[in-house]
């Protein structure tokens, strides 16, 4: 008899066991379907770009990669030639995870005009210069002097734009930035003085 019904007990919970599975099994499918049949939200790629490189076109590509070298410490990462261009001379440098391609070609196809100073620059249209960080922008326009690069604007503080900036020409005339964050003099004023103390 208690044989019987344990045989029973084990029957009962064996159907009851089943028939959960095959009740789980047949939620899972319902809901896979109904997911499957509506339309999964898709990332969008364009939040996922970051910058690579800009382009420097210039009559002297030598010229052009030993400034930078000796300026800023650039090297060159690759250098290919154009299919139908053996005259166009290309090449990646960089320095610091930046990339820069240099591009020399023997004729220029528009004459640019460069601005005679940073403030007419601000009057030009398209891309009108190259910046870099910097944690201390002072330090960086002691070492370009050293080196015989001339400055464009010496170190000026922009309070509203919260830097401290500099600027200077490449050896084609573009003009470069180098900024410090206001931020950074404070941090620094606020680690000197805690250390006074």
């Amino acid at each position: 008899m208690v044989k019987r019904i344990f045989s029973g007990l084990t029957f009962a919970f064996g159907l009851t066991v089943f028939g959960l599975t095959i009740f789980g099994l047949h939620t899972f499918a319902s809901a896979s379907s109904a997911s499957a049949d509506e339309p999964v939200p898709k990332a969008n790629p364009l939040a996922l770009l970051r910058a690579d490189h800009i382009m420097i076109s210039t009559a002297d590509y030598q010229a052009t990669v030993d400034w930078y070298r000796s300026v800023f410490g650039f090297e060159v990462v690759r250098e290919w030639d154009v299919p139908g261009h053996p005259d166009v001379d290309v090449g990646y440098i960089a320095a610091n995870g930046f990339m820069i391609e240099v591009v020399a070609t023997p004729e220029e196809f528009q004459s640019e005009k460069l601005p005679p100073d940073v403030f007419a620059a601000l009057s030009d249209r398209g891309f009108v210069h190259l910046s870099f960080m910097s944690a201390d922008v002072d330090a960086v326009a002691a070492e370009l002097l050293s080196r015989g690069v001339e400055l464009e604007l010496p170190p000026t503080t922009f309070v509203d734009a919260g830097r401290r900036l500099l600027f200077i020409r490449d050896n084609n005339g573009n003009l470069i930035e180098i900024v410090t964050p206001l931020s950074a003099y404070k941090d620094s004023v606020n680690k000197s003085s805690a250390n006074k103390k």
